[in-house]
């Protein structure tokens, strides 16, 4: 069936299931290395250089295994090189399996649309032009082949490794842990305020382009009446105003996206400062020490990638489900020709179709 799922993540859960499966199981199982990963340089740091072995000979067992200090500094440096490997190389495999699944939800989007053009009522292409119909199948499209791996993945990866290292902040300080969230809900709350109204711009911009691309289209097929007529500079004068229509949404949509990203980064760079005021008058009255408030920023600094990167989502995540929405609501138009009527008695052709978007 080719039916268009009136929802982004309806389209993408029904089509791909068992793909997002398996990448949210690997996912979920790369949090524990993650963590671990932050815990081996503090205990490289703490316990391998920074033990003195009570004025004794230093010794650690493991497994029954005596180590002596530099035997137990190698150790502990190789488990965080395999760490290093096994991370890096859980990465690229989620990369290129989510490259996979994307272009076959692209596969699938682009034949189901062109399907629904054959079902079309003759009087929906009196109102539809040819480039638009080529531009959504085509160009509009592209963005969801870059936006559905991600759509269950990102969140859940990004969000994983956020609190992951917010637990390790929150067990090295209590107190430096809530300074490291406290600018998260001023931007959990001002972000999406800014984002809807770009959303709006975005969604104003797609309609314009294909108004453009229409208006391309009617020149190209009606170039000998334009001939005949001697109307070209009235539809020049016509596409003049359409470029400019597009420039003035596109530039609202600079302005607007620059103000955000300032605020963002404004935030962002808010909580370093907290770090070192809190931070400070803790070392001052000796709750924390220097090690400590090194520790923290430097898992502050692989906290924040993850946080920007859910910012990034939620506003690919607003764009695509718009463009979604315009795209699909072009392609159901009123009083379509039946499936089972355009496909009856053609097994043969339907087998091969579904072949070949599997």
């Amino acid at each position: 069936k080719t039916k268009v799922e009136k929802s982004l993540y309806g389209f993408i859960w029904r089509f791909s299931r068992g793909y997002q499966l398996v990448i949210l199981a690997v996912t979920i199982a790369s949090f524990p290395l993650l963590y671990y990963a932050l815990e081996l340089p503090k205990v490289i740091v703490n316990d391998a250089l920074g033990s003195k072995g009570a004025g004794g000979p230093f010794t650690r067992e493991y497994f029954g295994i005596g180590f002596d200090q530099l035997e137990y500094l190698l150790t502990l440096c190789a488990l965080f090189f395999v760490l290093l490997i096994i991370n890096g190389g859980i990465t690229m495999s989620l990369f290129i399996f989510k490259g996979i699944t994307s272009e076959r939800l692209l596969r699938r989007l682009r034949y189901t649309l062109f399907e629904r053009i054959h079902r079309f009522p003759v009087k929906h292409f009196q109102k539809t032009s040819q480039g638009e119909l080529t531009s959504m199948i085509t160009a509009e499209v592209e963005l969801f082949s870059q936006f559905s791996a991600d759509a269950v993945e990102l969140p859940l990866f990004q969000g994983g490794t956020m609190l992951t290292v917010l637990l390790f902040v929150f067990i090295q300080d209590p107190i430096m842990g809530f300074a490291s969230i406290s600018i998260i809900p001023l931007q959990a709350y001002i972000i999406p305020k800014l984002q809807k109204k770009v959303n709006l711009l975005a969604k104003e911009r797609v309609v314009r382009i294909r108004n453009v691309a229409g208006r391309i289209s009617e020149a190209v097929s009606g170039i000998n009446d334009i001939h005949t007529h001697d109307t070209a500079l009235f539809t020049l004068s016509d596409f003049t105003n359409h470029l400019g229509g597009v420039f003035r949404v596109r530039m609202s949509i600079y302005q607007n996206k620059a103000v955000l990203k300032f605020l963002n980064n404004f935030l962002l760079k808010l909580t370093p400062l907290l770090f070192y005021s809190v931070g400070g008058i803790l070392i001052l009255n000796g709750e924390l020490d220097i090690g400590q408030l090194v520790a923290v920023l430097g898992a502050y600094s692989q906290m924040m990638q993850p946080w920007k990167e859910l910012l990034k989502f939620y506003q690919r995540l607003m764009d695509a489900k718009i463009k979604y929405q315009q795209v699909t609501e072009q392609f159901d138009p009123a009083d379509m020709i039946p499936e089972n009527l355009m496909l009856v008695d053609r097994p043969e052709a339907i087998e091969q179709s579904t072949k070949a978007i599997t």
